[in-house]
């Protein structure tokens, strides 16, 4: 992963490191760019998105048309970007001094220490904050006391299980898990009986729930003291939390690639019928189910840890600090993601809105229709219940939760004990959070 290092001076420079290249990237007043502007003398501005083109480029464009013909003087150039591709693209716009003005991205944290994403709190207007979920708007974006992003649309766990596989293995098909101990549970009894894998999960940082969400639900949180100056980590409760996944990893419960896994490998996994059990977010996966899959798939609420809360996730939008025209670009982000847009965005997917009005519509009480509907609905009512999938709020996260990554999965792979690994995340934490 690529990490910014970034020391400014009163001229707004920066150290930007890429791999192992090291470059400048101009924040503030160091070669911002001039106004791009059209011969007609309209402001342009460039708008990302991560992976919609093929299945929404007419909501889209739907949305940026009546945004450019309420706003004569603004034409938006739309991007799609790959999600496995946008956090190394935006770096390079960054670097090159020609970043997106609107951007949905990945990754916050290492780009939220380092500046060089406008602060929502000074651009937004406090009516249009009051109209978002605070879960949302205090979330992903949430930094020293700030937030620097507009939330956009979002999901809450529920889970995927295959109802064949839990006849097969003696499980009742109608009785899934409640909690997490009895998803490990059953999960062994289908590994024993079936030799199928019991719980699709990808342990990687990336996405779904790296080491420190599954912390969360087991209520080992927060994870540093009041200074923020050193980490809590190292306790009985987190010690069991890391046995009891490091002992279905050596149980097969979970794939072995789970290690490695890419993105939405997981989910193939479920489909492939090589795993019984998926904690995931949402219908939209359905679009891959063949008609026999169906008839197997049922959907239930996410297993609950020891916190009883169940984990969220967030798409958002940014308008980065080298923006030309950051006050446009607010106004373009403050539409995409208003009531009538999110709603009619979730009408298309089965995602959940960020925004009250658009929550609160009838529509998310309706009766399913299809298996995407009933994982919609399940997501939705557990809203109450979730928490956003945000980083703990402190300097050099990023790092942070490489090492955090790194030995829990020397832990997984049988190359130290539990109890080494917390005592080094500890060490290692607690160095870097003295001297950074």
């Amino acid at each position: 992963m690529a990490h910014f290092r970034q020391a400014f001076s009163r001229a707004g420079r920066c150290v930007a490191t890429a791999g192992a290249m090291t470059v400048l990237i101009g924040l503030g007043g160091c070669g911002e760019q001039s106004s791009e502007k059209s011969s007609e003398g309209e402001i342009v501005l460039e708008f990302w998105t991560i992976a919609l083109g093929d299945a929404f480029a007419d909501y889209i464009h739907g949305m940026i048309a009546t945004y450019e013909a309420e706003h004569p003087d603004v034409r938006i150039k739309w991007v799609d970007v790959s999600g496995a591709e946008v956090g190394e693209k935006f770096i390079a716009a960054l670097v090159a001094d020609d970043p997106p003005d609107v951007a949905n991205v990945y990754d916050l944290p290492r780009f939220l220490e380092h500046g060089v994403i406008s602060n929502m709190d000074q651009l937004v207007p406090a009516a249009e904050v009051e109209k978002r979920l605070p879960v949302f708007w205090r979330g992903v974006g949430q930094y020293q006391g700030a937030n620097y992003v507009i939330p956009w649309y979002a999901s809450v766990n529920m889970m995927w299980y295959n109802r064949a596989l839990f006849r097969d293995a003696g499980l009742d098909p109608g009785r899934p898990p409640k909690t997490l101990d009895e998803m490990f549970a059953m999960g062994q009894q289908i590994r024993q009986r079936t030799g199928k894998y019991g719980v699709s999960w990808r342990l990687h940082p990336n996405l779904v729930a790296p080491p420190w969400v599954l912390l969360r639900m087991e209520g080992v949180w927060p994870l540093f003291d009041e200074s923020r100056r050193r980490t809590t980590i190292n306790s009985p409760k987190a010690l069991s939390v890391f046995e009891q996944w490091v002992e279905a990893y050596r149980d097969k419960i979970v794939p072995p690639e789970s290690l490695a896994a890419s993105s939405r490998d997981e989910v193939n996994w479920f489909i492939e019928g090589r795993a019984a059990m998926l904690p995931f977010s949402g219908g939209w996966i359905t679009r891959y189910f063949d008609p026999s899959f169906e008839k197997k798939a049922a959907v239930a609420p996410q297993p609950r840890g020891r916190a009883d809360v169940v984990p969220a996730t967030n798409q958002v939008l940014v308008v980065p600090r080298a923006s030309s025209h950051p006050h446009e670009a607010t106004d373009f982000a403050l539409f995409v993601t208003n009531d009538k847009n999110q709603l009619e965005f979730c009408r298309r997917v089965s995602i959940l809105p960020s925004t009250k009005a658009a929550a609160a519509d009838p529509y998310f009480r309706q009766p399913p229709q299809t298996l995407a509907d009933a994982a919609s609905r399940a997501s939705a009512r557990d809203l109450p219940n979730s928490f956003v999938i945000a980083p703990p709020d402190v300097p050099g996260w990023s790092r942070l939760e490489d090492i955090l990554h790194e030995e829990f999965a020397k832990a997984l792979a049988g190359e130290q004990t539990s109890q080494q690994a917390l005592q080094r995340i500890e060490d290692k934490w607690n160095y870097r959070l003295r001297f950074q």
